[in-house]
């Protein structure tokens, strides 16, 4: 299996060195081929990250709209029925793809949205750490999601392929969200790709959010790697328990070598970002390596 293996820069900008081309040369020096792209706790100058990589051998594998980290996500909007939340959704799209043309980086990844419910919503974040999902209280939060979910899918499609229309230049690849109400739980995502089936969209796996919605509903992990696999341009190899999303590989219920079974034997290499909680420490750093050299990733 050949994967290329990224790191994400959002652990990188807090424990990495400031200076754009010293944090380049810190992903090379720990035998990533460059960066995975999500907005960062730590501000970072994209233009300089960019002429900094114009002397260095690095590539980054995908830029993400908004952040992996954030309980809601910044295109929680593309399913929304206020027109203010839909344009601020499309401008966090458009806002990432300034930032990946800049980069030279081909791949744009969203979450389509989330289900817009009224009343009070508790409880839908899966990577909230120490949470305890109820059965009752998630199946009753579900439900509500359900009956909104049709006309939140209908304004989705209708979004992404407005976004597509749009970005010719970039590919758009989608990917699961870790909340309760997303849009995109394998079902719909499902139903998204075939009603657009004539646009060149992409599938991202998140292992984290898969591994969570198996933990926390039940749902095989690997089902979303059945159904996608022939649109999978890239992944996101954070793992996850009831302590957390986007842990150290090895620390939760994430199938690592189910992952690297879907990476191609041949050609460039699946682009693979290590996406990582700010709060793990960089000495994990050589044994994440090792775990995922393990599992052919």
């Amino acid at each position: 299996m050949r994967v290329k293996r990224f790191l994400g820069v959002a652990w990188a900008s807090v424990h990495g060195p400031h200076d754009p081309q010293r944090l380049l040369v810190s992903a090379l020096e720990a035998k990533f081929a460059g960066f995975g792209i999500s907005p960062p706790p730590r501000s970072v100058d994209w233009a300089a990250l960019a002429r900094a990589a114009a002397d260095l051998p690095v590539e980054f594998a995908a830029v993400r709209v908004g952040s992996p980290m954030a309980e809601v996500s910044a295109t929680a909007g593309l399913a929304a029925v206020q027109t203010g939340e839909v344009e601020a959704a499309r401008r966090a799209v458009h806002q990432a793809a300034a930032t990946a043309r800049l980069l030279g980086c081909p791949t744009l990844v969203l979450e389509p949205g989330l289900v817009p419910l009224l009343g009070v919503v508790e409880g839908e974040d899966l990577g909230e750490p120490g949470r305890r999902f109820v059965p009752e209280a998630t199946q009753a939060l579900l439900a509500r999601r359900k009956a909104g979910r049709n006309a939140a899918l209908e304004r989705v499609c209708r979004e992404v392929h407005g976004l597509v229309r749009a970005l010719p230049d970039l590919r758009l690849a989608l990917t699961g969200g870790r909340s309760l109400r997303a849009v995109a739980d394998r079902a719909a995502l499902e139903d998204l790709f075939a009603d657009l089936r004539a646009l060149p969209l992409g599938y991202w796996h998140d292992a984290a959010v898969a591994a969570r919605r198996e933990q926390v509903l039940g749902e095989p992990q690997g089902a979303w790697l059945e159904a996608f696999g022939p649109r999978l341009v890239g992944m996101s190899l954070g793992d996850a328990s009831p302590d957390g999303m986007y842990l150290p590989p090895g620390a939760g219920g994430v199938d690592y070598s189910s992952l690297a079974s879907y990476a191609p034997r041949s050609g460039p290499g699946l682009p693979a970002v290590l996406e990582l909680d700010p709060a793990v420490p960089p000495s994990e750093l050589p044994g994440m390596r090792s775990c995922l050299a393990r599992h052919g990733l």
